[in-house]
């Protein structure tokens, strides 16, 4: 059954919305069973790195969007990076996956966002745009679209992202005004997102979460097993974050904090390799056996076996909406810390715990109270963050408005 979060109002629905509709001005009921078919459409997704997966979030969502997509009918094409890619997905019943020979990530973002626009809307009746990059574009884009709708993500908001300064802070924000003005949908994946959307452009946005039961459930077994041989741990002593290596994400912070607190064992998930963030902190911690830095994790059953089997989960993201590592933390019903911001409690609906700076972390790691930090796992928290539910909701974005 799809049905939102309790005390979240908003999900899946445009600010101030019925919370029952996904669309209010189409005057039709939420997708469910025995809901009025909807008509079968072209989608391409555009914006990502593509697949498999080997970056961040916005891929693991368009991993789980693209085959559901596909699942009710629709014709979807998934656009992708093949610089540096090894491996590429196979298509499937209506199902296809296009990769262009660009980078998919910063500056290059902009011109691979835009070709992946003009190489698809003239075959589809929908484009999902995951993220702004392109968005000084975006009033050609909705002019060439026509009658095509043109659904936009807006991710986190980059442009409040600390690594961006300058110039190009001003550009991602001309690109997220744009692409918020002329896009026919708006989603945001978190109310606090939502809010923000609307206050500084006057814009509502139909708030659309990430989805996270496609995570593996292990048996006790077998996570044990995998902590032994692959990551020499063992269940219940470590803490564990996943995560971009950023600093909005605070990872030099918590890494600090782990240390102070006396804490035995802190193991840390990330693009290490790739970020400079990243290297600085694989230098100073190389001789430092309290601190365990794994690099750019996505094997299923190797995060399912370290989520499963962690002390206590850290999430210092101080930005960017609902982050899918902290969703996908919730079905293994661990004890979770988190930086103390609206998005994280608009996530956690409140619930876990929280911490505002690296003196009250350490603090709290020394007096941990995990049953206090453990989110509920019950059936309508669940539902909230099912893809299926999820693809629905992007399906019916898609759809143009009926004329009234």
């Amino acid at each position: 059954m799809c049905k939102p979060l309790p005390n979240d109002v908003s999900a899946f629905t445009p600010n101030g919305a019925d919370r029952d509709a996904f669309d209010d001005r189409s005057g039709s009921r939420p997708m469910a069973d025995g809901a009025v078919q909807l008509p079968l459409l072209r989608i391409a997704l555009i914006g990502t790195d593509g697949l498999p997966v080997r970056y961040g979030g916005f891929e693991t969502c368009v991993a789980q969007l693209a085959p559901r997509l596909a699942a009710l009918g629709h014709q979807v094409e998934v656009f992708g990076s093949s610089h540096g890619r090894s491996a590429r997905s196979a298509d499937g019943p209506g199902l296809r996956h296009r990769y262009l020979p660009m980078r998919a990530n910063g500056a290059a973002s902009i011109p691979y966002d835009l070709l992946s626009f003009l190489l698809s809307y003239r075959h589809s009746d929908a484009i999902v745009v995951m993220g702004v990059s392109a968005g000084v574009f975006m009033p050609l884009m909705r002019w060439l679209a026509c009658q095509r709708r043109i659904v936009v993500n807006v991710d986190g908001l980059e442009a409040r992202r600390s690594k961006w300064k300058g110039l190009p802070r001003a550009f991602l924000r001309l690109s997220e005004r744009l692409a918020i003005r002329h896009a026919h949908q708006v989603v945001s994946d978190n109310q606090g997102i939502a809010d923000i959307v609307s206050s500084t452009y006057g814009r509502s946005s139909t708030v659309i979460p990430y989805g996270n039961d496609h995570v593996l459930q292990l048996e006790p077994a077998q996570v044990q097993s995998l902590l032994q041989h692959r990551f020499d741990l063992e269940p219940g002593s470590y803490l564990l974050t996943v995560a971009r290596i950023e600093p909005e994400n605070q990872i030099a912070e918590m890494m600090e904090a782990a240390l102070a607190a006396g804490s035995e064992r802190y193991v840390v998930v990330g693009n290490f390799s790739t970020t400079a963030l990243g290297q600085h902190l694989l230098q100073r911690y190389h001789n430092e056996p309290r601190i365990q830095c794994i690099d750019s994790l996505f094997e299923p059953q190797a995060l399912a076996a370290l989520r499963a089997g962690c002390r206590l989960y850290l999430h210092g993201h101080s930005v960017g909406g609902t982050n899918p590592s902290l969703i996908e933390m919730l079905p293994y019903g661990r004890p979770i810390l988190a930086f103390d911001c609206v998005f994280n409690r608009h996530t956690l609906g409140g619930r876990g715990g929280y911490f505002a700076s690296g003196s009250e972390l350490v603090e709290r790691l020394r007096k941990p109270d995990a049953l206090a930090w453990t989110p509920e796992t019950q059936e309508n928290w669940s539902a909230h963050y099912q893809w299926a539910c999820i693809a629905k909701a992007y399906a019916r974005l898609c759809q143009r408005e009926r004329s009234t």
